[in-house]
């Protein structure tokens, strides 16, 4: 997940990030019913996508979402492409994500809607997982997953005093 071939502010952000996200992964691995201080509401259940073209087709949907235009009316196209080994997914500044096909963790809808918004936030950042990274984080989620569930990791970065880009 780091930028490959760039130079970049320190990530100290990075282990806060990765840990609220593995946790808000884990509810969208269990979806269902959710207690949120008193509100009641659905998760849904994240998909695993099993090969590059549904990687590809997801990615490819949730850039063309009319939510995601009025956000990113700039935003590229981007590709997606098999990595070798299975330590970790990564966005390269070209507007490309590789992801281990053979690692079981790599597919999960959590790993592409982290990489792309690494690709909808890459021009803004200063660090690659600051506060325009989880504010695309944010919208993504929302993209594929639903307000809810956007919620929740907004909640998480919050809890752990992450702050997401303030936008007008």
């Amino acid at each position: 997940m780091a930028r490959i071939g760039v130079s970049t502010g320190i990530d100290s952000d990075r282990q806060s990030v990765y840990s609220v996200e593995d946790a808000w992964a884990h509810a969208l691995d269990r979806g269902g019913s959710v207690d949120f201080f008193g509100s009641h509401f659905q998760l849904p259940n994240q998909r695993i996508l099993g090969d590059l073209s549904a990687l590809q087709r997801t990615a490819d949907a949730w850039l063309a979402s009319d939510q995601c235009l009025a956000w990113y009316p700039n935003a590229r196209a981007l590709h997606v492409r098999a990595r070798k080994g299975g330590s970790r997914a990564h966005y390269e500044s070209t507007g490309v994500i590789a992801i281990p096909l053979e690692a079981d963790w790599a597919c999960r809808e959590t790993v592409l809607a982290h990489e792309v918004a690494h690709h909808l936030s890459w021009d803004q950042q200063v660090a690659p997982h600051d506060a325009n990274f989880r504010l695309a984080m944010t919208r993504v989620a929302e993209i594929a997953f639903g307000p809810q569930a956007a919620l929740l990791l907004r909640a998480g970065y919050h809890g752990s005093r992450l702050d997401i880009a303030y936008v007008n």
